[in-house]
């Protein structure tokens, strides 16, 4: 790899007004350093502004008018975080891209490190989490909960990697060639590359705000990931449907056989009960699965673009 080489910054933005001036503030310090120490020979720093209703915005232009290496895309409505992290990658235009969270709970100090493991050749860089232990209770289980599923599912994936990643300006080129609406990106980078390193760091507590990314959108986000790369749930279904036909063929010749040779019925309407809400049940799950997958097929035939761009700011 080119040693030194540019590097570009990409924070996607939802509502983020507390933390954004001592994010930029933090990562402009760290970037200049690392300039004037030779370990990369420039840099921007892009901000994409998901559709935010606060002040967001405002601060991000305020950061452009007065920094040159400042860059704003700036959508037209929310997206969602994968959208907006996509976005940020293809507008950066330096060797080296990384994406970082906006509140800095990902150790912006762990991208020198990150850089240094691009010089030795690794195009793909991975910021993973040491362990959990700043996370509350309910967040830390439904995470644990995340990552279990995606490895049952056999979805290529590092545990407790996020959204903190360096990747080449190669690797984001190839990216592009996937035309998908619901994007998961910690996925869709291994079918671009296989290659990679893992930089590890102690996820820090957010100084301000609260984050945005909630239950909902976690497992809105699990739902993308699972149906986008595994079609083990729509396995499943099939299996369990040959099981539960099995059993029945077996309960069938077992009443016949009490009927018609031991001249008995088989008793327990509670039980029938129970089996009949049970394979109730399952239909529905079995429904829901494949309606999932149904829908993201119908999203993705009307080739709707993942995200609209009002106006990109850059300095020329």
């Amino acid at each position: 790899m080119n040693c030194p080489a540019s590097l570009s910054i990409v924070i996607p933005c939802y509502d983020e007004e507390e933390v954004l001036p001592s994010t930029y503030a933090r990562l402009k310090e760290l970037c200049l350093g690392w300039v004037n120490a030779g370990k990369i020979t420039e840099y921007e720093i892009v901000f994409v502004n998901d559709g935010s209703t606060d002040k967001t915005f405002d601060i991000m232009r305020g950061f452009f008018e007065s920094d040159q290496n400042v860059v704003v895309v700036d959508f037209r409505k929310n997206f969602g975080f994968q959208s907006a992290i996509s976005a940020g990658l293809y507008a950066a235009k330096n060797e080296m891209i990384v994406s970082i969270d906006s509140d800095l709970q990902n150790d912006p100090e762990k991208i020198a490190e990150m850089v240094a493991k691009y010089y030795e050749g690794y195009e793909m860089v991975l910021g993973v989490r040491k362990d959990r232990a700043a996370d509350k209770f309910f967040k830390r289980i439904t995470a644990q909960l995340f990552y279990k599923l995606v490895s049952f599912f056999g979805i290529p994936s590092v545990y407790n990697h996020a959204d903190f990643r360096l990747l080449s300006r190669d690797i984001v080129a190839e990216l592009k060639n996937f035309p998908e609406r619901a994007r998961y990106l910690r996925s869709l980078i291994f079918s671009v590359e296989s290659k990679y390193a893992c930089v590890y760091y102690e996820c820090r507590a957010r100084a301000l705000g609260r984050s945005k990314f909630n239950f909902s959108k976690m497992v809105s986000l699990a739902i993308d990931g699972i149906t986008s790369f595994s079609a083990t749930p729509i396995r499943l279904i099939s299996l369990l449907g040959i099981v539960m036909f099995l059993f029945s063929i077996i309960g069938l010749v077992y009443t016949l056989c009490v009927r018609f040779f031991l001249q008995a019925v088989v008793p327990g309407w509670a039980s029938v009960l129970l089996i009949i809400l049970f394979l109730g049940g399952i239909q529905n799950l079995s429904l829901g699965v494949i309606g999932e997958y149904l829908s993201k097929l119908y999203l993705e035939a009307k080739q709707r673009p993942p995200y609209i761009i009002r106006r990109e700011y850059r300095h020329k």
